[in-house]
């Protein structure tokens, strides 16, 4: 239970990039920009990880540790929202691309 609900913690976080950059890609020149959005994304971590690791928390959310294994496995599995996202954007564009190729055409 502590795994998924940390994956779903991290799913929103990776969200996030997908919700600034409706259009494009999350990764343009602005990706750094957003410094509150940087501290806020650092705290969602820390809360995170309080509330895994610690035991007074654990406590409270009735969690428990999770291996380094556990963190690396929700982070890839919550990390394919942002990967899929971009690839749909991607081939939009690509379909964008070949409309206006046939308008040109014809």
């Amino acid at each position: 239970m502590t795994l998924a609900f940390t994956t779903f913690v991290l799913f929103q976080f990776f969200n996030v990039f997908n919700a600034r950059a409706e259009h494009g890609t999350a990764f343009n020149h602005s990706f750094f920009r957003n410094r509150w959005l940087w501290l806020s994304l650092v705290a969602v971590l820390a809360l995170q990880v309080l509330v895994v690791h610690w035991v007074p928390a654990q406590a409270v959310f009735r969690t428990t540790d999770l291996a380094l294994a556990d963190w690396a496995l929700a982070f890839v599995v919550a990390a394919s929202v942002l990967l899929f996202d971009e690839l749909h954007k991607l081939a939009l564009w690509f379909r964008r691309r070949q409309a206006g190729d046939r308008e040109a055409i014809e």
